[in-house]
C-alpha cells in the first residue's frame, strides 16, 4: 500500500516537471465564477448570499444549542411554573392536563419542526462536504487512470516501433541470406 500512495506524487511530480498541473477541479472551475462574481455557487444577488450563509449559520449545533437555551428561557419566564402548577392540580381533580387551545401540543409540534428544520440542513451541510470530498477524489482517480493509459499507450507504441525495426531488420537479414544462399537475382 506504500507504492501506491507514491504513485500520484511520483505523477504529479512528472506532471510538474513537464510543466503540466493536475488541478483534481480543474472541471469545476465554472462553478466560481468570472469577475461580474460567482455563477452558481453562492447565488448571484445579495439576497440569495444573505440566505444562504443565514441558512448555513442555522445548520449548526451551537445555533441548535442557543436556540434551544432561549427557548426555554423564553418558556419559564412567561408562567411555566404556573401552568406547571395548573395542569397538575387539573390533572388531581379529573380535568384535562392541556386544555383547548391545546397550548402545550402546539409547542410541542412548535419544536419537533424547528429541531427537523435545523437538522435537515446539518445533515444537507454533511452531505455537501461528503460529495465534495467523493468528486474530489474521482477526479484525482480519473487524472490517475488517465496518466496510467497514456503511459500504457506510450509502451504500446514504443514495442510497435520495437518490433517495426525488428521487423525490417528481419526482412533485410533475409534478403542476405537469400542472396548468399541461391545467388544474385536474375535481371527481370
Amino acid at each position: 500500500m506504500e507504492g501506491s500512495a507514491a504513485v500520484p506524487e511520483q505523477q504529479q511530480q512528472q506532471a510538474s516537471a513537464q510543466g503540466v498541473t493536475l488541478d483534481p477541479l480543474r472541471h469545476h472551475k465554472h462553478y466560481q465564477g468570472d469577475q461580474h462574481g460567482p455563477q452558481y455557487a453562492d447565488g448571484s444577488s445579495f439576497m440569495e448570499r444573505m440566505s444562504e450563509k443565514v441558512a448555513s449559520g442555522m445548520g449548526t449545533v451551537p445555533f441548535l444549542i442557543i436556540s434551544t437555551g432561549l427557548i426555554l428561557a423564553w418558556v419559564l419566564a412567561n408562567g411555566a411554573v404556573h401552568y406547571i402548577d395548573i395542569t397538575v392540580k387539573a390533572i388531581g381533580h379529573g380535568k384535562q392536563f392541556d386544555p383547548e387551545p391545546w397550548i402545550l401540543l402546539n409547542l410541542i409540534f412548535s419544536a419537533v419542526a424547528f429541531f427537523t428544520g435545523a437538522l435537515v440542513i446539518i445533515a444537507q451541510k454533511a452531505q455537501t462536504r461528503t460529495d465534495k470530498a467523493n468528486e474530489e477524489a474521482a477526479a484525482r482517480h480519473r487524472d490517475e487512470l488517465n496518466k496510467f493509459q497514456v503511459d500504457l499507450l506510450q509502451q504500446n507504441t514504443d514495442l510497435t516501433n520495437q518490433v517495426h525495426k525488428l521487423a525490417e531488420q528481419l526482412n533485410t537479414m533475409t534478403e542476405q541470406v537469400h542472396a548468399a544462399t541461391c545467388g544474385p537475382k536474375p535481371p527481370s
